[in-house]
């Protein structure tokens, strides 16, 4: 079942073109990560896909229904927290809705942050905040979750932790993952397919076995070709 639909026909700025003839779909439960050079439109097509920019020709669909704009049933996760400063850990979660406490407590214990509901964000390691919006994106019970580089702030062995602790979420809350990310090993680790955005959308399937082991050598042929083909024609040229 194909929980998100992307089609972009075109997408420019300016004069520039950023995104053609792009067409992604997301099944329902899997994880997916898009990888390519900078500049090659994977923080457009993830603005696109939560409904914030509209001016593209194409559609977007969540179940079948079209998104014009922000939906509960998208979540969204920044490179950085984006916390506000001025309100604890409990009131960012569920920033401009009804407080649900009993929510917000099981949320923060899932992602490791039992009793901090009260901290404040300057508080809060760079780890922990992050964790706190990984908890907000999971609060309106979104059916995807997009994350556009949500770790690449922090250091290796926190960044390994929040890898763990994601598809931990992303399995227990049965939520479908798009995740931009300049990491191909982290892109291998986390993800049933990794899409190569380039002058165009290339697939390359991963093995189906949960869980995985980091550097498993299986993945070791998909990650010589995603680097090979970036090497290769202008995908190098974009970064």
């Amino acid at each position: 079942m194909t929980a998100l639909e992307i089609a972009i026909a075109e997408k420019r700025h300016g004069e520039r073109t950023i995104l053609r003839d792009v067409n992604v779909a997301l099944r329902s439960g899997e994880v997916v990560s898009l990888v390519g050079a900078s500049g090659c439109g994977k923080s457009s097509l993830l603005s696109i896909a939560a409904g914030l920019d509209t001016a593209y020709r194409g559609r977007v669909l969540l179940d079948g229904a079209p998104v014009a704009g922000p939906v509960d049933g998208i979540g969204l996760i920044f490179q950085e927290p984006r916390l506000f400063p001025w309100l604890s850990a409990a009131h960012n979660i569920g920033f401009g809705d009804a407080l649900d406490l009993d929510r917000i407590a099981a949320l923060l214990n899932e992602v490791g942050l039992e009793g901090r509901g009260n901290a404040l964000p300057h508080r809060l390691s760079g780890g922990q905040a992050q964790r706190v919006a990984l908890a907000r994106g999971l609060y309106r019970r979104p059916r995807v979750l997009l994350l556009d580089e949500p770790f690449s702030a922090v250091d290796a062995f926190t960044r390994m932790q929040l890898q763990d602790l994601l598809l931990q979420v992303a399995r227990d809350h049965r939520v479908t993952v798009l995740l931009v990310t300049h990491d191909i090993d982290e892109a291998l680790y986390l993800s049933d397919r990794v899409l190569l955005l380039g002058d165009e959308l290339v697939e390359y399937a991963l093995p189906a076995a949960r869980p995985k082991r980091r550097g498993d050598a299986g993945e070791a042929d998909v990650k010589a070709a995603i680097l090979q083909r970036m090497q290769q024609g202008g995908l190098a040229q974009r970064a």
